[in-house]
C-alpha cells in the first residue's frame, strides 16, 4: 500500500519479531493448565487462543503502522525516519522484554490447524493467493484503492479535487500494518525452532526491492497487484537458483542489490526522460 503512495515503509516489516512473540508467548501461556489433558489444551485451548494472536497481531502491527504514518501525514516527515523510528521503538521493547534471549516457539501440532499439509504442496500459498485476491479488489473496486493511485501520482491534485491526502495515507499504513500481522502470525506458524527479536530484520528491503522490480514506481502512483506478485516470484526463484548452485548465503545480498539499482535506476530514468 505504501509503495503504490509513494511511501515505502522501509522498517515497519521489521517488527515481525514482536509479532511472531505475541502467538508465541500467548499459545505457551494457555498450555500451563495441568488440570487438563494435554490433548483437550492442543485441540480447544490453544488453538483458539493462537486465532486470537492472530487478530492481536495485526492490530499491534497497524496501531504501530498508524503512528508511524501520523508522523508521515501530519508533519510531512519522510517515511524512512518515521518507520525507522518506529523499527527502533519495537525493536527496543521486543529487546527488553526478552532480555535478548530467543523465545520459544508454539506448539508443533499447531501449524497443521492453519497450514496443513496436503502432499508436499505447500498450503501457505493459499493464504498467500487470498492476500492478492483481497489487496486487488481494494486496489481496483474501492474508492480507497483509486485515492491510493491519486495520492501516489500527485498529492497536490488529489487534495485539489477534495481527496483527503491525511486519511488516505493512514489508511494505506494501518492496512499496510495489518498485512504485516497476519504475515507475522503465519510465519511464527512456519517458524520451526525459537525465534527471536531480530526475526524479520533485512525482510523491508526484500520487500522493497520485489515491489519495484514488479513495477511499482519509486515515486507513487503506479504500480499494478500482477507486477508485485511477478516481483516476488523473480525474486524467491532467484534465491532458490543461487541457493541450488551452492552460492554462499552472504553473496546472494551481492546479486539482490545489483537487481535492486537496476530496477530502480531503470525507474528513475524514465522520469529523467520526461523532464
Amino acid at each position: 500500500m505504501g509503495t503504490i503512495t509513494g511511501y515505502f515503509t522501509h522498517r515497519l516489516p521489521d517488527g515481525t519479531g514482536y509479532s511472531t512473540l505475541v502467538p508465541i508467548t500467548l499459545e505457551s501461556n494457555s498450555r500451563l493448565k495441568p488440570s487438563q489433558p494435554v490433548s483437550v489444551v492442543l485441540s480447544i485451548n490453544s488453538v483458539k487462543v493462537c486465532s486470537f494472536a492472530s487478530v492481536l497481531s495485526a492490530k499491534l502491527r497497524a496501531t504501530a503502522s498508524m503512528i508511524a504514518g501520523f508522523f508521515m501525514a501530519r508533519f510531512k516527515m519522510h517515511p524512512f525516519i518515521s518507520t525507522m523510528a518506529n523499527m527502533l521503538i519495537i525493536f527496543g521493547l521486543v529487546t527488553y522484554a526478552t532480555k535478548g534471549v530467543s523465545f520459544g516457539a508454539i506448539d508443533s501440532a499447531i501449524p497443521n490447524t492453519f497450514i496443513p499439509q496436503i502432499g508436499k504442496f505447500p498450503t501457505i500459498i493459499l493464504w498467500a493467493v487470498a492476500a492478492v485476491i483481497i489487496v486487488w479488489f481494494i486496489w481496483n473496486k474501492t474508492t480507497f484503492g483509486k485515492n491510493l493511485y491519486a495520492v501516489g501520482g500527485n498529492p497536490e491534485a488529489a487534495a485539489v479535487s477534495g481527496i483527503s491526502v491525511f486519511k488516505v495515507t493512514m489508511g494505506a499504513f494501518i492496512l499496510a500494518g495489518i498485512l504485516y500481522g497476519f504475515g507475522s502470525w503465519l510465519e511464527c506458524n512456519r517458524m520451526v525452532g525459537s525465534g527471536s527479536a531480530a526475526y524479520g530484520q533485512g525482510w523491508d528491503m526484500d520487500a522493497i526491492a520485489a515491489c519495484v522490480v514488479g513495477g511499482v514506481s519509486f515515486t507513487g502512483g503506479i504500480g499494478k497487484i500482477s507486477g508485485v506478485v511477478t516481483g516476488v516470484l523473480i525474486f524467491t526463484a532467484l534465491t532458490y537458483s543461487l541457493t541450488i548452485l551452492g552460492i554462499d548465503t552472504n553473496l546472494q545480498f551481492i546479486f539482490e542489490g545489483i537487481i535492486i539499482l537496476a530496477a530502480v535506476t531503470l525507474d528513475c530514468l524514465k522520469y529523467v526522460k520526461k523532464k
